[in-house]
């Protein structure tokens, strides 16, 4: 179906639109961690869930005027430290300038952080043809069956192998700007997706089919119904982001008007 997403007088530029997804990031994870200003950037922490990276990470990350890294980074292991946990994931301040965030990310690369790179993808016009649905599905909003949507949560979490990702996943129920769909086939939940309003940005987010379920035209008929909430939201700007090796999802997105925009990259502390 077309899209009626509000078009702007002047195009946004890809830098600009990556501060605008970065900006989503911030509101994404608000409902998984406990949010503390410190002066090297925002800190979530969640020590319930210690192995999750939206709970325990910082976001806006930045060397502070006059310090040093190591000076944010004393920060951060004694704030994370008196909420009972320790920080995964660093994601840098966009808008700093680099001579306080480029000695952030040396500094964390040389103490053995790695690079988690993602592709930031942009709905830059809509398919040229109506989007083929799968039959004898049911599409309900993810809120009418917790029952549901915890299963496709812990299938999803099970391929981290991080039982605590399912129940991240639930709190997201809780945000009244996160508008999420579940597809069920003969009673059984098989797919998920949803869509987090900031604002005039519409991010999706959660797209997932049930392993046994997949190559089947599932996951788009699910992107089909999210964009159906994008339009209807009147975003100026809808995004997602994507593991770049994840080629079938990145076709996928590409079919439907996504075009790559930059990257996001946080550094991460594997196990």
């Amino acid at each position: 179906m077309p899209l009626p997403i509000l078009q702007t007088t002047t195009a946004p530029t890809p830098e600009n639109l990556l501060r605008l997804f970065h900006r989503t990031e911030l509101h994404w994870v608000r409902h998984v961690g406990e949010e503390a200003q410190l002066d090297a950037g925002v800190a979530f922490t969640n020590p319930e869930m210690p192995g999750v990276w939206d709970g325990n990470m910082m976001i806006d990350a930045a060397v502070p005027p006059g310090g040093t890294a190591e000076d944010a980074e004393r920060e951060v292991n004694e704030h994370f430290a008196a909420a009972g946990t320790a920080c995964l994931r660093w994601l840098m301040n966009p808008s700093a300038p680099e001579a306080q965030t480029r000695p952030l990310v040396d500094y964390l690369l040389a103490k053995g952080w790695t690079r988690w790179v993602n592709d930031v993808m942009y709905l830059a016009g809509t398919p040229t043809s109506a989007v083929q649905e799968v039959s004898g599905l049911t599409i309900i909003p993810a809120r009418a069956s917790f029952r549901h949507a915890r299963e496709l949560a812990e299938e999803a979490a099970a391929g981290w192998n991080e039982p605590h990702l399912a129940e991240a996943s639930m709190l997201h129920l809780d945000d009244p700007h996160w508008d999420a769909l579940l597809a069920l086939s003969d009673g059984k939940a098989v797919a998920r997706a949803g869509v987090l309003a900031v604002g005039d940005i519409g991010r999706v987010e959660h797209v997932f089919v049930s392993e046994p379920f997949r190559k089947r035209g599932i996951g788009r008929t699910m992107m089909s119904r999210v964009l159906e909430i994008c339009a209807r939201s009147l975003f100026k700007h809808v995004m997602l982001c994507v593991n770049p090796t994840n080629r079938v999802a990145i076709d996928l997105y590409e079919k439907l008007g996504f075009r790559k925009i930059g990257q996001m990259t946080p550094y991460i502390r594997r196990a």
